[in-house]
């Protein structure tokens, strides 16, 4: 029986395939259920949705199974009849492909250690299923590979695949006597545009140096700053110059020629650093941008001592680049769009318990449940305290959590906090339950050595905040299906309070350590238009009720014409 495709056949003609196809009515309902499933969870019609696998991929990877209540058996389940389904109406690479090596191939692999084999297989199978022996084999059909796992499967990251593959094979052809010489081209994943100080003269390095140990006061100068600069400050403005340096050697000024910060900074190499950075944004301003103009200027004008006719130059251009920002940002609007549902909030505050359900019946390793315990401590400690990243890596469980009697406090001073603010909160007891829970039965499965670090990482360290911020956004997605990074929590806690208590600015305000309560309202108060709104709608409903009841009653009670 032959089937007719469709030019360009959607989930709904898949659908429609599937029906005609001459498999069982087992299979045929397999099939359907899976496609049915996905089109759910992508909340579009099948029409609308082109049965594209590369197109379908990127849909399908950001779907947290999850989520939606699928275990990962289940979820595996659905992509791969998903790619089954679509075979029917393109060509697709199967997802274990079991054709025969060719015996050319099979007598190359033999001494290839076991890793090497499993990763190269994939490769020769499509190579023996095209008949091309390594006497045959070309440049372009290992080429035709790489879109074939691009464009005809549904399989994740297309791109590491082919990254370790190239890996792979250029090792075979150096290591593996009679290995086709044909060496792939392994492109790098990114660009490094910032250089390292080992590609610049020591002397910038020690001029970098000197201006940082004025900032953070070090030195002691009378020229230094009021307050000395925070060390996370401090490796910001140490990022910055080594970005200015490196715009430099992009312009065409060789390294070496960069001797000091006065190198940097005449007003012309000013304007070239910032010409590379707003190239790097379409040739447009943006925040980074901004901050970095601003600072270099701070630079010129306090480290470098410019004249003030030079300098206005300097603020002209740094003022014309700044971007002004009021409020949340378009992406973090956008993010917390979801906390208007009650159900998305409701999935969002019963996470940690959930994970804390979730390990008691999981048969992973005691350091994977120790792991994703981690992540529910870290979790329920945020929503209850939203406090910054660093403050959370940091957290020490002598020094920042204080039981007194059956009450756990969350204390920080003030020297650690950014804005100098101390943090004192009493935790929930469904909080300090969570905390209780993971310190007990699981930080102790994470420890490689004696640490108070409430995270530990390696050593006597605290786990990075890198990773753990990294893991705790990850946790989020695959359990709620929520973009959520550690800094949204301080916000999500925002609209959740201010949804429910309308203009009580005041308590976010020591909540989130504002010193200001014009950076509160700066922030939320249009997170708290929607709820706002409903509340003003409800009490104009109510009124109106209540002056139509009034009507009626006085209606009811006027004397009737004739009446004595």
């Amino acid at each position: 029986m032959s089937i007719t495709t469709p030019a360009r056949a959607s989930l709904a003609d898949v659908i429609e395939l599937i029906s005609k196809a001459e498999v069982p009515e087992k299979r045929k309902q397999d099939l359907r259920s899976a496609v049915r499933t996905i089109v759910k969870l992508l909340d579009a019609d099948p029409a609308s949705i082109v049965a594209d696998p590369a197109l379908l991929r990127r849909k399908v990877e950001e779907i947290s199974p999850h989520a939606h209540g699928l275990s990962n058996g289940r979820w595996a389940n659905i992509r791969s009849l998903l790619g089954k389904a679509l075979a029917l109406a393109r060509p697709m690479i199967p997802s274990r492909n079991t054709v025969p090596v060719l015996a050319e191939w099979e007598a190359l692999t033999q001494g290839l250690a076991f890793y090497r084999r499993v990763s190269v297989l994939p490769l020769l199978r499509f190579l023996s299923m095209r008949s091309v022996g390594p006497a045959q084999v070309t440049a372009a059909d290992l080429e035709a590979y790489r879109d074939a796992i691009h464009a005809a499967r549904l399989r994740k990251s297309p791109e590491k695949t082919w990254d370790h593959l190239t890996w792979v094979w250029n090792g075979c052809v150096r290591d593996v006597p009679s290995w086709p010489s044909i060496m792939i081209e392994r492109k790098p994943r990114r660009r490094i545009y910032v250089l390292p100080w080992a590609n610049f003269p020591p002397s910038l390095k020690e001029d970098v140096d000197r201006f940082l140990d004025r900032l953070s006061g070090r030195d002691l100068s009378d020229e230094g700053p009021v307050r000395p600069a925070r060390l996370s400050t401090i490796k910001t403005r140490e990022y910055q110059l080594r970005v200015a340096a490196s715009a430099l050697v992009q312009c065409g000024h060789h390294p070496q020629t960069l001797r000091s910060i006065a190198d940097l900074l005449s007003f012309e190499r000013y304007q070239e650093i910032l010409r590379v950075l707003m190239g790097r944004h379409g040739g447009e301003t943006s925040p980074q941008v901004g901050q970095i103009a601003a600072f270099l200027k701070d630079v010129a004008r306090h480290w470098l001592k410019v004249d003030e006719l030079e300098l206005q130059r300097f603020k002209k251009i740094a003022s014309r680049l700044a971007v002004g920002r009021r409020g949340l940002t378009t992406k973090n609007r956008e993010r917390l769009r979801p906390f208007d549902e009650p159900e998305t909030i409701a999935a969002f505050l019963g996470l940690p318990q959930r994970i804390r359900g979730v390990l008691n019946a999981d048969k992973r390793s005691p350091r994977r449940k120790a792991i994703l315990a981690q992540m529910a401590a870290a979790i329920a400690l945020l929503q209850a305290a939203p406090i910054r990243l660093r403050n959370l890596t940091d957290l020490d469980v002598v020094k920042n959590l204080i039981g007194r009697g059956r009450r756990l406090y969350l204390v920080i001073p003030e020297a650690d906090t950014k804005n100098r603010e101390p943090i004192d909160f009493e935790l929930p007891a469904e909080t300090a339950e969570i905390l209780s829970w993971y310190v007990r039965e699981h930080r102790p499965v994470l420890l490689k050595q004696p640490t108070d670090a409430l995270f530990p990482g390696a050593g006597t360290k605290a786990k990075s905040s890198g990773a753990l911020a990294t893991q705790i956004s990850k946790t989020m997605l695959k359990f709620t299906g929520l973009k959520v990074n550690v800094h949204l929590f301080r916000h999500a806690g925002g609209k959740i309070f201010l949804d429910a208590r309308p203009g009580q600015y005041e308590v976010m305000r020591r909540v989130l350590s504002h010193r200001s309560i014009t950076t509160t309202t700066s922030f939320y108060a249009g997170a708290e238009t929607r709820a706002a709104g409903q509340h003003f709608a409800a009490v104009i409903a109510e009124r109106r009720r209540a002056l139509e009841r009034d009507a009626r009653s006085n209606r009811s009670n006027k004397p009737s014409k004739g009446s004595s």
